[in-house]
């Protein structure tokens, strides 16, 4: 299934009076935005403008050319970066909000867990951003703290006993009708050299390979084996070192599986086992795979805490984000240190060669 991966990217946007600059900097340009009750550093200003930058740069139309030379939603690139950060920093007054109103705060752990996590990161690219005027606490501020807290303004909001709270059956609807489950061996129908020239099977290879994989099925069908004992067996066939089985419970209508598998599982009846050549770019596979009944499999894992949480995501944190964002547009009671966020340019990013940071 769809893994849980985007605190970062995403999926990753406290303490709040915190310097978010190194100490040269005057005092008029140390924070980007305030209100009654915190103070966004200007370090967390330029954490969210690089980030917004990268963002930018990927979706583009040419990459050849300079990323701020180009527009974004009808807008020139580097205003559409400086609106974006903006709200960045604007959220944060949204998370500190929240985490009031539901009474929420970090425990030890999870404190140390965000400190530990920054700590590994700022070894790697601290250096860089001292450079650009942010402090540690700032970085971690903007991709750590703010993350956490998040997740937690998340759960308490769409798990159990929250506002907007999903109930089993809700959940479970949701993927029944928008994922698939399913597992599946593949065969390439290629060989690779030594010094990594590819060529295709002759007919008979591939018939051989193919009639290995057909084989498996009518065993699976008949009932004397499963899918895992196929998949060791191709193991030991392909002399292999690794599991052969894959499994996922994806969304095919936006996954990145060939068009070729997409159709057949969508094609498929739960339970049934079916083999056929994909193609995937300029090469193929044999690939056989089993439907499994997304019923039961949702079923099992909503009883899990930790798998039920992460369906949870999946299905409601685009709507949560958009909602967060919204909010943070809203946003009336902030003061915004307009002339410490001009003195950064998204510019600063495009003509440091030696940026590296991620």
């Amino acid at each position: 299934m769809e893994k849980l991966k985007k605190f970062s990217a995403v999926l990753l946007a406290a303490v709040f009076i915190v310097s978010g600059t190194t100490a040269c900097a005057s005092d008029k340009k140390s924070w980007a935005a305030k209100n009654d009750s915190m103070t966004v550093p200007i370090g967390s200003y330029i954490c969210y403008l690089y980030s917004e930058y990268n963002n930018a740069s990927s979706q583009v139309t040419d990459s050849t050319k300079s990323v701020l030379s180009q527009k974004i939603d009808s807008k020139d690139a580097t205003s559409w970066i400086r609106e974006k950060a903006l709200n960045d920093v604007k959220t944060l007054f949204v998370i500190d909000s929240k985490m009031k109103e539901l009474n929420l705060k970090l425990d030890d752990t999870e404190s140390k867990t965000i400190s530990s996590a920054a700590a590994s990161q700022w070894e790697q690219y601290g250096t860089q951003f001292e450079k650009w005027g942010v402090a540690q606490s700032s970085f971690s501020l903007s991709f750590y703290e703010s993350s956490q807290k998040l997740a937690q303004i998340f759960y308490a909001t769409y798990g159990n006993g929250g506002k907007k709270a999903v109930s089993d059956a809700d959940l479970k609807s949701y993927y029944v009708k928008n994922y698939s489950d399913f597992s599946y061996i593949s065969l390439p129908l290629y060989k690779s050299s030594s010094s990594g020239k590819v060529t295709a099977m002759t007919a008979a290879e591939k018939k051989k390979a193919e009639s290995e994989f057909d084989g498996y099925i009518e065993k699976i069908k008949a009932g004397t084996m499963t899918m895992q004992q196929a998949a060791d067996a191709y193991k030991t066939s392909s002399k292999s070192t690794s599991d052969q089985l894959q499994s996922d419970m994806a969304n095919l209508s936006s996954s990145g599986y060939p068009d070729d598998m997409k159709k057949m599982i969508n094609a498929m009846k739960s339970g049934e086992v079916k083999a056929q050549e994909i193609s995937s770019g300029t090469t193929s596979f044999y690939v056989m795979v089993m439907k499994n009944d997304i019923d039961k499999t949702i079923s099992d894992e909503v009883k899990d805490e930790t798998k039920r949480k992460s369906l949870l995501y999946t299905y409601k944190y685009k709507e949560f984000s958009e909602s967060i964002s919204k909010e943070a547009e809203a946003l009336k009671d902030v003061t915004v240190n307009d002339s410490a966020l001009n003195s950064y340019d998204p510019s600063m990013f495009e003509t440091d060669s030696s940026s590296s940071a991620s």
